[in-house]
């Protein structure tokens, strides 16, 4: 066993050979047995009889001087404990070592702070407290008994103005130390002393030291000195840290995981291009570490080199082609370049290769339906659902057929989200679900229902519910109910968002159906110079403004515009026809005056509904 080869060479160390040199190596002994003549010659006596015979008390010049005595004593405590703790008799082998220290307080410095761990441990701050002071009295220059006793004020007791002075002490005794800087610094952190704490980061930056954890343990002292509360890092503060990373950089040679961590600390303070080449500069060294190349795509994307990261991704893919983030990541990058073709296929293999992730089919059906290719996102939605109860995961489907035109699967998904969300306790949905729900609701004819859905839609956050208080009033205003309170709600979508083309266009449609053509006019056109893309539906509400008020060449001009946009309008191309034939008979009609001012005007072909 270790502690028993440890036990039998403290054996063969000086304080025991100490011992047999002063008494116990060499015995004189009386006449042998039976023999009755005086002046006997004395004969050297084996080791065995030593240690199996009684054995004369030793003469006063035999005798060890108390100090060596207390050594001896201490060595024999001291191999005691190891026998001890070898045996599994901790308690025995805590109480051999303290004696051991006790006799001999600075003869085992390493043993000291370890026993005065153990006490620690054991709840007995007090008695470690005092072996590690016996400790510093006796070797005024070992910086463990300071750093210790530190350590055991700020941490143990939260007492770090007691701590104070042993980690002064020890920055004076060891001011090279690492350990003396981290724990000094926590202790005015502690106390709140910021400018001591920053004083004490300028004394260590003079130092001539070649290395890099030195420097990268000071640069993150002073990260966290600066910190800010919400865990941002302040610009203002970046050069009280830069120049111990750009020590570490320069002492950090061929050192990847020191190179990386201080990317990481630039990346930290904000400093991203300082982070870049340190990334590639590791990359160099260790081609195979693809956290490496991550975080490298993560800065070309904080610094707005897109194409960069997209890169450096592409890399990592060829590196390590079973990692399902990469490709998330990858997912991502080319849907923000508006690649969807690219962002498909790395969701769609970022799911092959992570199914347990419900975030995967998400990112897949999202990209499904920018595609238009509804039906491939329900399946991949069913699918996940099978796999998951997540009321999210059945909203996304309810997303689907609607977008799909599936209302009426559309209606029992949403349904069933609200069902699963009730489950769990808690209704997880905001504004925008309800929104979703009612749109669905309305084009699956349910008004009432759809309407009850945007008003709850409006409640969750009326502050934001430019668009639900408009689809609400447009709704009731193209079936013509409500129309007092379907105005009001369109007036409050724009007092939300004045210059909403669309907002404006249900405004100018309302008044239509009050017949206030002349306001219906004004609204509408201000409508057709804000909405961009043109809608084809403004332009047709701009017609039927002008033909209620008496200009048919203006009303067929604003519906072929219309119908330019939206060419697979038959109802528009057969309204544009009629009216058309109209102004044409009206030509042939010799002396037939057309309708002047205040002259009702003919009935208007009704609307299409079209949504807001």
């Amino acid at each position: 066993m270790k502690v028993l080869r440890l036990a039998r060479r403290a054996l063969r160390g000086p304080a025991v050979r100490m011992l047999f040199a002063a008494g116990l190596g060499t015995v004189a002994v009386g006449p042998a047995r039976g023999d009755g003549r005086e002046g006997a010659k004395t004969r050297p006596r084996a080791v065995e009889e030593i240690f199996y015979s009684d054995v004369r008390v030793a003469g006063p010049e035999q005798l060890l001087p108390k100090p060596l005595e207390k050594k001896a004593e201490a060595e024999a405590a001291f191999i005691q404990g190891l026998i001890a703790e070898d045996e599994g008799a901790f308690d025995d082998a805590l109480r051999d070592y303290t004696t051991a220290l006790q006799l001999d307080p600075g003869g085992n410095p390493e043993l000291t702070v370890r026993i005065a761990h153990e006490y620690a441990k054991r709840g007995d701050v007090a008695t470690g407290i005092d072996l590690l002071k016996d400790l510093a009295k006796a070797r005024r220059d070992d910086v463990s008994a300071q750093l210790t006793l530190a350590g055991f004020y700020l941490n143990e007791l939260k007492k770090p103005d007691l701590a104070l002075k042993y980690a002064e002490e020890a920055a004076r005794i060891a001011p090279g130390n690492l350990a003396s800087y981290q724990t000094l610094f926590d202790v005015y952190f502690a106390l709140k002393r910021k400018r001591d704490a920053e004083q004490m980061l300028k004394r260590a930056e003079q130092l001539d030291r070649k290395d890099p954890d030195f420097w990268l343990t000071l640069a993150e002292l002073a990260i966290r000195l600066y910190r800010a509360d919400n865990g941002s890092f302040p610009a203002a503060k970046s050069p009280a840290v830069t120049p111990f990373l750009q020590r570490a950089a320069a002492s950090a040679g061929d050192d990847s995981e020191a190179l990386t961590r201080t990317a990481d600390d630039y990346t930290t303070i904000n400093q991203i291009p300082s982070a870049i080449p340190l990334y590639l500069q590791a990359l160099e060294l260790n081609h195979g570490n693809s956290e490496v190349r991550y975080k490298l795509a993560q800065s070309f994307l904080q610094t707005g080199q897109r194409d960069a990261a997209i890169s450096a991704l592409e890399e990592m893919v060829k590196a390590n082609p079973l990692k399902a983030e990469i490709y998330e990541f990858l997912g991502r990058l080319y849907e923000e370049n508006s690649d969807r073709e690219r962002a498909l296929a790395n969701f769609q293999q970022a799911l092959l290769l992570a199914p347990n992730d419900p975030e995967n089919y998400l990112h897949t059906a999202e990209v499904e339906l920018q595609l238009r290719k509804e039906n491939d996102a329900i399946a991949t939605l069913n699918e996940a659902r099978h796999r998951f109860a997540i009321p999210q995961i059945t909203y996304a489907l309810a997303i689907a057929y609607s977008q799909a035109k599936r209302f009426s699967d559309a209606l029992p998904a949403f349904e069933s989200a609200l069902q699963e969300a009730d489950a769990d306790g808690r209704d997880p949905f905001d504004a925008g679900f309800y929104f979703s729900y009612a749109v669905a609701a309305e084009q699956a004819g349910l008004i009432d229902k759809a309407a009850a859905l945007l008003k709850k839609a409006i409640a969750l956050d009326p502050s934001k519910a430019a668009q639900a208080y408009n689809y609400l009033g447009y709704m009731w205003v193209e079936r013509g109910q409500h129309l007092d309170e379907a105005g009001d709600m369109i007036k409050k979508a724009l007092e939300l968002d004045p210059q909403n083309g669309a907002y404006l266009d249900s405004l100018g449609w309302w008044y239509y159906k009050q017949a206030e053509y002349g306001k219906a006019l004004a609204e509408l056109l201000r409508a057709v110079e804000l909405l961009k893309p043109a809608d084809p539906v403004v332009f047709e509400h701009v017609g039927d403004a002008y033909l209620a008020l008496g200009n048919p060449a203006q009303a067929i001009n604003m519906w072929q515009k219309a119908l330019t946009l939206d060419s697979q309008n038959r109802g528009l191309a057969a309204k544009i026809d009629r009216e058309k034939a109209k102004v044409s008979a009206n030509q042939t009609t010799l002396g037939a005056p057309g309708p002047g001012p205040g002259v009702a005007p003919p009935a208007p072909e009704p609307a299409p509904n079209a949504s807001p």
